[in-house]
C-alpha cells in the first residue's frame, strides 16, 4: 500500500517528463533502472563486455520482452473477444506481435531514432521490432508485471490498435486461405469472372494445385472471392475432420 502511495506521488510529481519520447504520464510509471532500458536498445554491433566476458546488448532482453508482450496481448484478447475461438484468437494475437506490427509500433513511438548501433541498421527495419520487444522486456524486470501490463493495455492497444480491424481478420477468409496454402506449398489461384452482365453477379472458381476445389459468388469480385474462399476452407476443415486450422 505505501509503495503503490509513494509511486504514486513519483508519477504525479514528474508526469510532465519525457522518457524516450514518450510522457510519463504516457507510460503511466517513473522507471527506476534505466541501464535496463538503455540496454534494450543496445544493438549488438555496438555490445559492451562485462570484466567477467559476459556480452552485452538487447537481445537477452528481447527473448524476454517477447515472452511478456505474448502472455499480455494473449490476455486482453482473451477479455476482448469473449465469445471468440482459439483460432481466432490465435491469428489476432500473431497480427498484433508479427515484426511489421511491431517494427511500425517501435518507430511510431520513437524507439528506432534511440537506438544505440556501431553499424547501418536503417535497412534491417525487424531490428525495431527486436528492440520493442526488448524494451517491453526491460519495463517488465523495472516495473513488474502488473505496470507494463498498463502500459501495453491503456498506451499502445488504444492508440494504435483498432479493435474493429483486428475483428476483420477472422472474415478475410481469402488473407487466411492465402497464408494456409503459403504454409503448407499449395498454390491457390482465384478464377473470378463476371457471370450476368448489368446485374452485377461475378463467380470465383477457387483452384489448390491445379485442382478446382469450391466457388462462390457475390455481387462483386471481391466478395465472389471471400465468399468462394471460405466455401474452401470449409470443405478443406470436413476434410480433415476439423484437424486443420486456417
Amino acid at each position: 500500500m505505501i509503495r503503490q502511495i509513494i509511486q504514486s506521488i513519483r508519477l504525479y510529481l514528474n508526469r510532465n517528463g519525457k522518457f524516450y519520447g514518450l510522457s510519463i504520464s504516457q507510460i503511466g510509471f517513473v522507471p527506476n533502472n534505466k541501464s535496463l532500458y538503455r540496454l534494450a536498445l543496445l544493438h549488438k554491433s555496438a555490445s559492451k563486455m562485462t570484466s567477467k566476458g559476459v556480452v552485452l546488448n538487447y537481445e537477452r532482453l528481447e527473448f524476454l520482452g517477447d515472452a511478456v508482450l505474448g502472455a499480455i496481448v494473449a490476455e486482453l484478447l482473451y477479455k476482448f473477444f469473449p465469445k471468440k475461438d482459439e483460432g481466432f484468437l490465435t491469428r489476432v494475437r500473431s497480427k498484433v506481435v508479427s515484426r511489421e506490427s511491431l517494427n511500425e509500433l517501435a518507430i511510431n513511438i520513437g524507439l528506432d531514432k534511440a537506438v544505440v548501433a556501431k553499424s547501418d541498421i536503417s535497412r534491417n527495419k525487424h531490428i525495431y521490432g527486436d528492440v520493442f520487444e526488448a524494451f517491453i522486456g526491460a519495463m517488465f524486470l523495472d516495473q513488474g508485471f502488473v505496470n507494463t501490463k498498463r502500459f501495453i493495455e491503456k498506451f499502445i492497444f488504444p492508440n494504435f490498435f483498432d479493435i474493429k480491424d483486428l475483428v476483420t481478420i477472422d472474415t478475410n477468409y481469402k488473407s487466411r486461405l492465402i497464408e494456409w496454402g503459403q504454409k503448407n506449398k499449395v498454390d491457390i489461384h482465384f478464377q473470378t469472372d463476371e457471370v450476368a452482365r448489368g446485374r452485377r453477379k461475378f463467380c470465383c472458381t477457387v483452384m489448390l494445385s491445379e485442382e478446382e476445389k469450391g466457388k462462390g459468388e457475390g455481387t462483386s469480385k471481391k466478395e465472389a472471392e471471400q465468399n468462394a474462399a471460405k466455401i474452401v476452407i470449409d470443405i478443406l476443415s470436413k476434410e480433415a475432420d476439423g484437424n486443420i486450422e486456417i
